[in-house]
């Protein structure tokens, strides 16, 4: 069962790749962004701390999230064997965090998965969705200053997750149908998933040939990450 965690900026397709997969795997999306909408929604206390940050477009203190989100990541991997884990780690603190978490309850990742895009495309992307869903961060300033985080904060995450040889970096400025087939043919080749049934072994083969770069990616598996989003 894949155990993969989705790394990308605002608006470079985190969800809508992180569900695909799901819906291929079996494995649960945990998007840590959903999650800390839902805790501001129900209006709680620890919901009205989480606001206090994602209404500016500031990352969420590490104790906060980890209070949210590692029991989640611990009942998946119980359940089903693997997650989708959407958006955390967001920073190295968290990351080394993580992985200590990871090897104290026995839990490894298989794959990060880095989503890019030109950055004047995730705008227009997450400006269109706030006029399509209304999401009140979705705001240009707020946009910008996101993305300014991610650059600071969360690229650095890249470097260190490559050099666990765990790293598979995809552009997402293509049709969605590209990139999902660029995944399935890594995550095969890696042994993470069954071939696609039905799927003749030449045209397996031809999948294989158009997979982009993976010169970073040996079998090293990871101790696993807690989640954000």
């Amino acid at each position: 069962m894949v155990r993969v965690i989705m790394l990308s900026p605002p608006g470079a397709g985190k969800g809508t790749h992180s569900r695909w997969l799901t819906s291929k795997t079996g494995a649960p999306h945990i998007s840590a962004g959903d999650l800390l909408r839902a805790e501001v929604e129900r209006g709680s206390d620890l919901g009205r701390q989480v606001a206090a940050y994602t209404s500016r477009g500031d990352l969420v203190p590490d104790d906060l999230i980890f209070r949210i989100l590692a029991p989640i990541v611990v009942a998946a991997a119980h359940d089903t064997g693997g997650y989708v884990l959407d958006g955390f780690p967001r920073t190295m603190p968290q990351a080394l965090r993580a992985a200590e978490f990871g090897a104290e309850v026995g839990l490894t990742s298989n794959a990060v998965i880095y989503l890019t895009a030109p950055e004047e495309e995730l705008v227009n992307r997450l400006l269109d969705r706030a006029r399509r869903d209304g999401r009140p961060d979705d705001q240009l300033g707020v946009i910008r200053h996101r993305l300014a985080i991610f650059a600071s904060e969360t690229a650095p995450l890249v470097d260190y997750y490559r050099g666990r040889g765990i790293l598979l970096e995809l552009s997402t400025d293509r049709p969605e149908a590209d990139v999902q087939a660029d995944l399935l043919n890594w995550l095969e080749a890696r042994g993470l998933m069954p071939p696609v049934p039905g799927e003749s072994t030449a045209n397996h083969s031809a999948r294989a040939g158009a997979m982009p770069t993976t010169r970073d990616l040996p079998h090293d598996d990871q101790p696993v990450n807690q989640t954000q989003a």
